[in-house]
C-alpha cells in the first residue's frame, strides 16, 4: 500500500469516525427533545387532572353547604360565592391552557428542530 493509499485510508477513517459522531450527538439531541416534550405533556396532565379534584371537592362542599342553607338569603350567597369562586377557576383554566399550549408547542419545536438536524435555536451544527 502506498502513503497516499494510507493517507486516503486514514481520512476515510476520520470522516467515519465524525459521521458517527455526528449521528450519535443528534440521536442524543432528538432524545432529549422528545422526552422534554413528554415531560410538558404529563406536567400539563397533572396539573388538569389537580384541577379536575379541584373542581370536583367545589362542588361537595357546596352541595353540603346548599342542604344545610336555613333561608333564601343564605342560598342565594352560596350562589353567588359558588358562581364568584368559578368564574376566577375559569381565569386560571384559560390562563393555564394558554401556557401550557405554548410550553408544549415550544417543546414540539425543538424536538423537530433535533429530527432536522439542527440544535434547538434554528441553526444547524
Amino acid at each position: 500500500m502506498t502513503q497516499q493509499e494510507e493517507r486516503q485510508g486514514e481520512r476515510m477513517a476520520a470522516a467515519s469516525q465524525a459521521f458517527l459522531a455526528e449521528g450519535r450527538q443528534r440521536l442524543e439531541d432528538a432524545a432529549g427533545a422528545q422526552s422534554e416534550f413528554l415531560d410538558r405533556i404529563q406536567n400539563s396532565h397533572r396539573k388538569w387532572l389537580d384541577r379536575i379534584q379541584n373542581e370536583a371537592n367545589l362542588a361537595v362542599d357546596f352541595a353540603n353547604k346548599l342542604t344545610s342553607a336555613r333561608s333564601l338569603t343564605e342560598t342565594a350567597s352560596l350562589f353567588q360565592s359558588w358562581t364568584a369562586k368559578h368564574m376566577e377557576m375559569a381565569s386560571e383554566d384559560a390562563r393555564r391552557a394558554l401556557s401550557d399550549t405554548q410550553d408544549i408547542l415550544a417543546a414540539g419545536a425543538r424536538f423537530w428542530t433535533q429530527l432536522g438536524g439542527g440544535n434547538g435555536t434554528g441553526k444547524g451544527h
